[in-house]
Parts: C-alpha cells; structure tokens; sequence
C-alpha cells in the first residue's frame, strides 16, 4: 500500500478531469470538422457559376462543349468532378486534347484543341498534323484532302512514301490526290491532274523520277495529261492518254 494515499486520489481526480478535457475537445474538433465538410460539400455553397471554354475552333463551337459540360458542373467548387468535365468534352468529335482547371472561387476553364487534319485515312477517318488517325462521322464527305490506303499496320510507312513522292511531283507542279499501298505492297497514285499512276513493288520513288525526268517530253504538244502510266518496266513505261492510245516511252535508266 502506498505511504501517501492523499498524494494518489489527489491524481486519479486531475487524470481523470484531463480524459474529460481531451474528449470534450474531440467532440468538439469533430463537430467543428463535420460542420465545414457539410459546408464544403453542399451544392449551395461555393457553387459553380462560370464555365469558360477556350480556344480555336473551326470544325466544332464553344456551345457544344457548354451543352455537354454544364450539367455536370451542378456541384461545389470542391466536389466538382473534373475527369468527368474532361470525358465529356472528349467524347465530341475533333477534339484532340483538353485541359480542365479549377479557378478560385467559382470558375471552371477548359481548354480545347481540336485536330488539323492533313489527309483522309481509308474509310470514315483522318491523319492528324501529328499522325495520329482519328474518326469523325462527316469524314469521307470532307473536300480538298488527299485521300490515304493501306493496311491500317502499315500508317507511317504511307505517310514517309506520301513525302517523298510528293517532293517529287513538285517540280512537275503536281500533287497527289490519292495513294494506295495494297496487301501485296505495290504502290500507285492518283494525281491532281487526274493521271493514274501505277509504281509496284520496287524502288518506287526511282521510277516517279523516272516519269519526272521524261514529264516535259511527254507532255509536248499535248492539250490533255494522260490517263494512266504504268512505271512497272526496267527501263521504260506505258502511257495511255484520254483517246485512249497507248504509247510506249523508253528510257536509259
């Protein structure tokens, strides 16, 4: 038994009184916690009232973009779902990125790009300027593109030969208006001027410059360009011209 029992009642008193003092302190922390996250989390307080879209648009508006974000910024500034905003805005077509932000107090900015289209892509899409292929429902009805085929495996090795043939057909003052690479790997096009050209295979670009090196012999005295030229022989190839009279040129190379 202890020799000072005054001394230990005299401590349980004041240990207890502290249990109270802390407890009631954490009734009232969590009180005061509830309180403001009731505050925060309430529609009523700190809502959102601006919606600011921003950027260039040519194919969509800032309108859609309002339509299909506004009913989902029905919420607090805190609670505001902004990967939801971000779906929203990238489920219309041409977006090609977006950037949702929160601005104090009330305010939510998106920014918006759309893509530039460069070419059509087969059936029902389009090759970005940063190549990225993307589908858009008015596609094919799109004018003044050139219009890409292929295996959809074989994209980049398209867009290089699309670069190289049409530095080609420059100095002929001629661009391409398709190009088709099919499952055997055989190349041809069909250029501004409505000439059909048939490459195959092998060393594709040697043989454009093959057609380039003999172009303005070929168009002497000639009121129409011709309709199909077929590049497919070692040192010559084939021409028939809108009469439809097929001419054989012979070359060197």
């Amino acid at each position: 038994m202890s020799r000072y029992p005054g001394l230990n009642r005299k401590n349980s008193r004041g240990f207890a009184s502290g249990v109270l003092w802390v407890m009631t302190l954490f009734v009232l922390a969590s009180g005061g916690i509830a309180w403001v996250c009731t505050g925060i989390v309430a529609n009523d307080r700190w809502p959102i009232r601006w919606l600011e879209i921003n950027g260039v648009f040519q194919r969509v508006s800032a309108e859609q973009f309002r339509a299909s974000m506004t009913p989902l910024i029905d919420a607090s500034f805190f609670t505001v779902d902004l990967l939801a905003l971000n779906d929203a805005a990238r489920r219309i077509p041409w977006v090609s990125s977006v950037e949702v932000q929160k601005e104090w107090p009330d305010t939510i900015t998106v920014a918006i790009e759309e893509f530039k289209p460069i070419a059509h892509w087969n059936q029902g899409r389009l090759i970005s300027r940063e190549g990225v292929v993307f589908p858009v429902p008015e596609a094919d009805g799109i004018q003044g593109l050139p219009w890409l085929q292929g295996p959809e495996d074989r994209l980049d090795e398209v867009l290089r030969h699309w670069s190289d043939f049409s530095e080609v057909l420059i100095p002929m003052g001629l661009e391409i208006h398709e190009l088709n690479l099919d499952t055997r790997g055989a190349w041809a096009l069909k250029l501004s001027n409505g000439t059909r050209v048939q490459l195959g295979r092998e060393s594709a670009r040697e043989r454009l410059l093959r057609l380039l090196a003999s172009w303005d012999l070929l168009m002497f005295e000639q009121v129409l360009p011709p309709q199909d030229v077929d590049l497919r022989y070692t040192n010559g190839f084939a021409v028939l011209w809108p009469q439809h009279t097929e001419t054989a040129i012979g070359t060197d190379s």
